[in-house]
């Protein structure tokens, strides 16, 4: 009778265990996810801020040197 009750006691735990942890872990996925579409929001303004700050440069190209043949 005694292992009837822990048998019982362990299936209970180890699902009370399973979802306790299931639980905690989704509420942290979901915080990082929510943390890096602010990021990649904030990225995205930093960047148009820079680009409208600076104009693009316009670099001359190196004259290109032509080999020979002998």
């Amino acid at each position: 009778m005694e292992w009837i009750l822990f048998t019982i006691g362990l299936l209970i735990g180890s699902i009370g265990g399973s979802l306790a942890v299931a639980i905690v872990s989704a509420g942290r996925h979901s915080d990082l996810d929510n943390q890096i579409i602010d990021l990649r929001i904030q990225r995205n303004l930093l960047k148009e801020e820079l680009l409208r700050q600076k104009p693009k440069r316009k670099y001359k190209k190196k004259p290109f040197k032509k080999k020979y043949k002998k």
